[in-house]
């Protein structure tokens, strides 16, 4: 089959127009357009003879995702089934995805072919139009996508159908990559509990709190699970520090960073609050926030609960104090450590390995005793006594158990004093001011005072009294951080006016007061009020001759009076002199204010982020007195349309404009920037071209133009320096030229038009990091093997490497190659030859979505390997690969001559933590499989597989489908690590035996397990999740259940058909007794006639009520509950206390007349006001909403 080599379509939509083309069809696709989804709606016109239409061809190969939607009719249509075997094939060789819609007939009739289809599929044989082999392949088509996992109809409404199928195209056109932060002692414990917590479900709204006492690790704990959750989400935003940063900056951070920039300052908390609702209602977000310290921070940046948020968003929390989490949907205590993660933690730091030496673990324990199993502690101490004799270390510890085990200050501050004049300079002013800067820009104004940088900060990382995290900013902990303010006002004596710092904004004010305290301040934060100019206005001049960092927040103010601000002749009056001021931060600087009344002289730094600056801004020929400036922020500045001209900064080194949003223009007087080391233009979305006069920039190090409309890159051979390009995101580029760029580290062109690499990359022998996923590039060039340096390759996407074959990637001799990523190449084809077995540096190989046929000898160095949907692949030999942690491995479609794949090697990867099988044809697992025991996660779906073996002991998390499995009864008692549990597709599976041992099971969830009947006593267990779905014979469900948040029971037909309704009992007593539940979910109970009392769950938001009849109230004081829908409950009419319903928010009513016209009566008129979204749909029509805005089932 010809490939692709032209823009594709997200979505091929393929149906029968006389059954659907008016009805769902055109739901769907009017659905997927408005969600800006590219979909493909076949034509009757486009079919051409007796075979399938050349347009028609081209659509289903160019397409993603192909969704066929199966009417009763389908299969009387030719072109129907001509097209359904095209989707099959392009499945099978390209890992198309496929999504079918089982409109008014259920999956069986297709897979079987009974009924309507098979009728169709004789009659297309007694036509004897078609051969044999067509006939065959049509029958196998049906088949193959009738046994897929799909949408059906059944009774639901269009619309809520529909949305249902937009989020499953959206989640799998979803692709993004992270890097993990940096955690030298596994947390993948607390990591699956909050993950846990967080759920599967992608529509949900979720609120974790995380809290325990400062040192602990939240912040570490909140990073992790932010980086593994943000690829799914287009807005994220971590606020680090609230409690020290202020409500107003983190409101500010906040709408910034979710509205990419384009925002107005905030100047007072209540528009704050404002402006951030807006934010937050309008898409789904990741937010984590970090530090709160007050009830009133978190109110003002997420408000009361899920109010604010867009479906689907998830929002952490971290704090010392509990009772600010009041509103969330979990909580999450992190306690000190255990003894041997302890001990772990502390070698490393001590010792640069996992244990420490014999002769040093007496006093390694006693260094865990007087730390206490903090993590802070442990690592600041660890490092401390690195390298030192024994001697010091007894020494040290003698010092330490003088401070009681409280004051973690006391031990920290011995690293402090151990510091370097230098070291503790900078130290202290990251701790008063640089928490959140870029270490880059800061270490200007430290390397103009001496200090040397460089060497200090590398000191203080390894003192682990600092660290750098992502985006090269400067971190510090909040102990540490309170430790650096505390020694300078005990080295002022506790008297403000000889403090060399003040960093609080009701201070600064009193220092400036105080004539004595200007003598003394070299760093202060000021807040640009009222209050200001009055002290302004009174003083005949003011002097800060040491000051050499000013950062100025603006307070509250109307902006648009400017006698708030100081008049020229005013500041010429009363100047400000600040003669040796080195660095200006001042976001959202207002042009009222005359830049004339500051000394810019010696300024190294200016930030003037988010700012109302224009082109016309008369501060720029003042700003031209700063001939020694080296750094030039104006992030975010919306009112810029071209820059100025910059030849008076010749010593300028970083010049940053992202954001700036109406940017139309770069002044050639850049190329007069000889010492240029970063541009950044990210985000400047209505840049189109650049200057030719940049390739004067010969000191340029990074170039990043993320984000432009830029359709271009010139030849620039004087960028001889240059070390990083990045053009992310650049949909417009499709010609580049890399000039003489032979220092090149990093090249990134994802999601750009680039088709091919030149040449001449081959000169980028210093080239590390090649990205260009989601882009179009149609194969490697063969220049790119003689990249010895080369490290990583990124080049997964469902167009990347169109033209491309496997032994491309085999036969790049890249000694040093570390990382392959090419997943979702789906027109990679071929063998990959056995020289990929000599990179004996590559640790991470991902191929999944390949057309790969075989996998060689792959080398020992591997840690991670990733083949899934290999759809032609025989299965490999891994026995060589002893350091393999991470195995995902599908292997589906195998044909006769391929042999019932082996996997006896398995179990000599005794490394292996996370192992995901999928293999129809795999029968029985080796023996040794449960000589696994570091493995942590399985996920088996294996339909042929027909005994479960014992498998590894330490399991947390077990996901199997099987359909084969002719076990009964099925006991897994012995998993007492078992966390997660998954089991679903089990036709012959009966009895799940006893549970109670599984003390840490947090999870069960049941699905599709047609002939089970019994359950065990759930009592005992701490589950907070149960969902049990599609279990026609299940007749019970035991145990009281405290600790369940979200329960879920769908379709359990024995249930509904038990003669006595108080059967449901066990159930309701297990409900009443969780206080923890959140989430209810119940559906097709047709004999229930009472619901549970869930007054005493005092975290329950969502309730999701279907297909009970006999319903006729809602009990209990539910005054958490935010979400409601209720649907074909026809008995239902009222709450039994509708006056606590404060909370309730978004409201669905489906086919419950009754219910509808008891919320519309006088008696919840005060109910109904709060509601922001409401929805009452009868049999045939819907009315829409007063206030509008709707919001479908949430959590479930």
């Amino acid at each position: 089959m010809e490939k692709p080599k032209e823009p594709y379509y997200d979505v091929f939509l393929s149906f029968r127009g006389l059954d659907t083309r008016n009805d769902i069809t055109d739901y769907l696709y009017h659905s997927l357009t408005n969600a800006g989804i590219r979909a493909f709606r076949d034509n009757e016109e486009l079919h051409v003879g007796e075979e399938i239409g050349r347009e028609l061809l081209h659509a289903i190969k160019q397409s993603k995702i192909s969704i066929p939607i199966f009417s009763k009719e389908y299969a009387a249509s030719k072109w129907c089934l001509m097209e359904l075997a095209q989707m099959v094939e392009c499945k099978e060789k390209w890992g198309q995805k496929i999504i079918p819609i089982f409109y008014d007939v259920e999956p069986r009739m297709v897979r079987k072919q009974t009924t309507t289809y098979g009728d169709a599929i004789q009659s297309h044989i007694n036509k004897q139009c078609f051969t044999d082999k067509t006939i065959q392949n049509w029958k196998a088509a049906l088949n193959k996508v009738g046994k897929l996992k799909g949408c059906e109809l059944n009774k639901r409404g269009k619309g809520e159908f529909t949305n249902e199928v937009v989020y499953k195209v959206l989640f799998e056109l979803k692709k993004s990559y992270l890097g993990a932060p940096d955690c030298l002692v596994e947390m993948d414990d607390q990591v699956d509990e909050i993950m846990e917590m967080i759920g599967e479900d992608t529509f949900g709204t979720k609120i974790i709190g995380i809290h325990g006492m400062g040192g602990v690790g939240k912040t570490t704990l909140a990073r992790i699970v932010y980086t593994k959750l943000s690829a799914n989400f287009d807005n994220c935003c971590f606020l680090f520090g609230v409690r020290h940063k202020g409500i107003l900056s983190s409101q500010d951070q906040l709408i910034s960073t979710l509205r990419k920039g384009k925002c107005l300052p905030i100047y007072d908390i209540a528009e704050g609050i404002t402006e951030v609702k807006k934010s937050l209602s309008s898409k789904k977000v990741l937010l984590v926030i970090d530090d709160v310290d007050q009830k009133t921070e978190l109110d003002a940046l997420v408000g009361m609960g899920k109010c604010w948020f867009c479906r689907g968003s998830k929002v952490i929390i971290t704090t010392r104090n509990e009772e600010v989490l009041k509103d969330v949907d979990f909580k999450y205590e992190l306690t000190e450590m255990d003894f041997n993660h302890s001990l772990l933690l502390f070698s490393k730091h001590a010792f640069r390995r996992d244990h420490p030496p014999a002769e040093y673990v007496s006093l390694s324990k006693k260094a865990l005793e007087i730390c206490g199993h903090l993590p802070l502690a442990l690592e600041i101490i660890g490092s401390f006594l690195a390298g030192k004799d024994k001697g010091s270390w007894v020494a040290t510890l003698e010092k330490l158990k003088t401070s009681p085990y409280t004051e973690v200050k006391s031990k920290l501050n011995i690293s402090f004093e151990a510091l370097e004049p230098r070291e503790k300079e900078i130290f202290l002013d990251v701790c008063c001011f640089f928490v959140g800067f870029d270490v880059r820009t800061v270490t200007y104004m430290w390397a103009s005072r001496k200090l040397f940088p460089e060497y200090s900060l590398e000191v203080l990382k390894q003192k682990s009294l600092m660290k750098i995290v992502e985006g090269n900013r400067l971190w510090v902990h909040d102990q540490l951080r309170d430790l650096g303010r505390d020694i300078v006002r005990e080295r002022a004596h506790f008297k403000l006016e000889k403090q060399s710092r003040v960093w609080d904004h009701e201070e600064s004010i009193n220092v400036l007061e105080i004539k004595k305290g200007r003598e003394n301040v070299e760093a202060i934060c000021l807040r640009f009020d009222r209050q200001f100019q009055d002290f302004i206005e009174k003083e005949e001049s003011i002097s800060l001759s040491k000051l050499r960092f000013l950062q100025v927040v603006n307070g509250d103010f109307d902006e648009s009076n400017d006698q708030h601000f100081p008049s020229t002749n005013l500041c010429q009056r009363n100047p400000i002199m600040l003669p040796n001021l080195i660095m200006l931060s001042w976001h959202n600087f207002t042009i009222y204010f005359k830049f004339i009344t500051i000394c810019l002289k010696k300024l190294v730094i200016i930030d003037l982020s988010r700012s109302e600056i224009t082109d016309e801004w008369e501060g720029w020929n003042h700003l031209k007195m700063t001939k020694n400036l080296k750094v030039l922020n104006l992030t975010g500045c919306g009112n810029l349309h071209r820059t100025p001209d910059l030849s008076a900064h010749e010593n300028l080194e970083q010049l940053i404009l992202q954001g700036c949003t109406e940017l139309v223009e770069v002044h050639r007087s850049i190329g007069r920037l000889k010492h240029l080391v970063l541009l950044n233009l990210k985000d400047c979305g209505k840049l189109q071209a650049l200057p030719d006069e940049m390739e004067e920039m010969e000191d340029l190090r990074e170039l990043l133009l993320d984000g432009t409309s830029i359709t271009k890159i010139p030849k620039w051979n004087g960028m001889e320096k240059l070390e990083t390009l990045s053009a992310v995101s650049c949909c417009l580029l499709s010609e580049l030229s890399l000039g003489n760029f032979g220092s090149l580290v990093e090249l990134d062109l994802s999601c750009s038009s680039i088709r091919e690499l030149p040449n001449s990359i081959e000169t980028m022998k210093n080239l590390r990091i090649l990205r260009i996923f989601d882009s179009m590039l149609e194969k490697l060039p063969s220049a790119l093997g003689k990249l010895e340096r080369l490290e990583e390759i990124y080049a997964s996407s469902y167009g990347c490497l169109s033209g491309g074959n496997s032994s491309e990637i085999g036969r790049l001799s890249l000694e040093k190659l570390e990382k392959i990523h090419a997943s979702s190449c789906r027109y990679l084809s071929g063998e990959i030859p056995s020289e990929i077995g000599k990179l004996s540096f590559l640790r991470i190989l991902t191929l999944s979505g390949t057309r790969i046929s075989n996998i060689p000898k792959l080398p020992e160095s591997l840690t991670e390997l990733v083949l899934t949907n290999n759809l032609q692949m025989r299965c490999p030999d891994l026995l060589n690969l002893i350091n393999l942690r991470v195995l995902m491995l599908k292997l589906e479609y195998q044909s006769p001559s391929h042999p019932t794949p082996s996997l006896n090697w398995i179990g000599g990867l005794r490394k292996l933590e996370s192992l995901g099988l999928y293999c129809d044809d795999l029968v029985t697992l080796p023996l040794d499989f449960n000589l696994l025991s570091k493995l942590r996660k399985l996920k088996l779906l294996a339909n042929n597989l027909e005994c479960l073996p014992k498998l590894p002991q330490n399991l947390s998390y077990f996901h199997f489908d099987g359909l084969g499995l002719m076990e009964k009864s099925i006991n897994l008692s012995y998993w007492e690590k078992l966390s997660e549990l998954e089991v679903s597709y089990c036709e012959q599976l009966i009895e799940i035996q006893v549970l109670e041992p599984l003390k840490s099971l947090r999870s069960l969830k049941l699905g599709d397990l047609p002939s089970l009947v019994k359950l065990p006593d759930l009592t005992g267990l701490k589950l907070r999740i149960l969902w049990i779905n599609d279990c026609p014979k299940l007749v019970e469900v035991r145990g009281q259940l405290e600790s369940l948040v979200s329960f879920s029971l769908v379709r359990c037909q024995s249930l509904e058909q038990l003669p006595d309704p108080l059967s449901f009992k066990h159930i309701i007593q297990c409900l009443e007794a969780s206080e923890n539940l959140s989430v209810l979910l119940i559906d097709n109970l047709p004999l229930l006639e009472k619901l549970p009392d869930l007054t005493n769950a005092k975290d329950f938001h969502s309730l999701f009520l279907k297909h009970c009849p006999r319903v006729v109230e809602i009990p209990g004081r539910l005054e958490s509950l935010v979400f409601l829908e209720i649907e074909g409950c026809g008995s239902l009419h009222q709450f039994s206390d509708p006056l606590n319903l404060k909370k309730l928010r978004h409201v669905i009513i489906k086919e419950c007349e009754r219910l509808e016209e008891t919320l519309e009566s006088d008696e919840y008129k005060y109910v109904r006001m709060w509601w922001l979204g409401v929805i009452f749909q009868r049999s045939i029509r819907e009315e829409p909403c007063k206030k509008g805005g709707i919001l479908s089932r949430n959590e479930a």
